[in-house]
């Protein structure tokens, strides 16, 4: 368990490390978040797990986090910082809700059709971080289309 627990840091160190990079280079946040989605992906393919396996844990995170970005970019520029932090927590107790939803029903599906959706330690992992980029690096990336951007300060 060790093992799996020091590998599962290290690539949580990796991104953190990316993601202050990209911050302290005022980098747009979209786009950079999005592209966090690789390391994680990668590590689960370096670790020898099925992405069918993981899909249930990366459409969680997708879900979670994707939806969470919206209130907290809406408490952000309503109400500073501590919208930010509002709104994250209050979007996040609702996606967790709906993401859970979707995750059990896809893993559901998936035993119906014979694949065997993964309950492991790093798949979860490392499913649902690969998501969580993914799905927030997509709202990020669109709202910078659209001309919203987190300020730096």
């Amino acid at each position: 368990m060790l093992k799996k627990m020091l590998y599962v840091i290290v690539i949580g160190v990796l991104v953190a490390f990316y993601g202050v990079n990209g911050l302290q280079h005022q980098w747009a946040v979209g786009p950079t978040v999005l592209s966090m989605t690789v390391l994680p992906l990668f590590a689960l393919l370096v670790a020898g797990r099925s992405l069918w396996g993981a899909m249930p844990d990366i459409i969680f995170g997708m879900i979670d986090t994707g939806l969470l970005v919206i209130p907290a970019l809406i408490g952000g520029a309503l109400f500073g910082v501590a919208g930010a932090i509002a709104g994250g927590v209050i979007g996040d107790a609702l996606t967790d809700a709906i993401a859970g939803f979707f995750e059990g029903s896809i893993a559901e599906w998936l035993r119906k059709q014979g694949i065997s959706e993964s309950r492991e330690s790093v798949t979860s992992a490392l499913g649902k971080m690969t998501g969580c980029f993914l799905g927030s690096g997509s709202v990020l990336s669109i709202a910078l289309l659209m001309g919203i951007q987190p300020t730096f300060h």
